[in-house]
């Protein structure tokens, strides 16, 4: 279920930012920008589920 659903309308003035730290690294951070709000939030769910990975976040930054 999502919880930051999307209209079908993209703010072209706002990227999605989902950040990650890496359990195979030793917690190193990683961070991939997304201009689609509908993937960068699937990709957000996934790194939350991902046994790889920890410490997901989500946040909006400006395009």
């Amino acid at each position: 279920m999502r919880h930051e659903p999307s209209s079908g309308y993209e703010d072209a003035s706002l990227n999605y930012r989902v950040t990650w730290r890496s359990v195979d690294e030793g917690g190193k951070t990683y961070e991939k920008v997304f201009t689609s709000r509908d993937q960068g939030w699937d990709f957000y769910q996934d790194m939350k589920k991902s046994p790889h990975a920890y410490g997901a976040t989500w946040d909006h930054v400006d395009a």
